[in-house]
């Protein structure tokens, strides 16, 4: 899951999506249609914030989003379960982790975690390494800006 370590957000609340659950301590996107859903390491993902509860396709209420209010708020972030980050990983961009379902109760999706070793959509910049299975990072590509060298705006 993502947790803010520093750095300024606030909470901004967003209608959930009738097709894609979301889960809480996972980074989210708007759809063309203002809905939320989880990031999917997708060229087009352009994260909002990190999801603040679960919320299920056939829920009614809107869904809390942390959303970075300052540039280079930094989250501790889980790795997908092949885990092993390194010291070497500091300032490097990774993807967030695609394997397991779209449910709510999946284990690597619904933008939960990060993949080390995925630069493909370069969604995050690791900062600082905690363990093997935890960082901490920046979310690179936000929905209003992204960071020189993750790709086009």
């Amino acid at each position: 899951a993502f947790r803010r370590s520093r750095g300024k957000t606030k909470l901004m609340y967003f209608e959930g999506d009738t097709a894609r659950e979301v889960r809480d301590g996972g980074l989210v996107r708007l759809t063309d249609s203002g809905t939320v859903v989880p990031c999917r390491n997708d060229s087009t993902d352009r994260p909002i914030g990190v999801a603040r509860r679960n919320d299920t396709t056939t829920d009614s209420s809107l869904v809390p989003v942390e959303v970075p209010v300052e540039r280079f708020v930094e989250w501790e972030i889980d790795l997908d379960s092949d885990g092993g980050a390194v010291t070497g990983d500091i300032g490097s961009y990774c993807a967030v982790d695609t394997l397991g379902g779209t449910s709510v109760n999946a284990g690597d999706s619904a933008g939960m975690r990060i993949d080390r070793d995925d630069t493909a959509v370069r969604t995050v910049f690791i900062t600082g390494v905690i363990s093997a299975t935890r960082v901490t990072g920046v979310i690179a590509r936000l929905a209003d800006a992204i960071i020189p060298d993750t790709g086009t705006v």
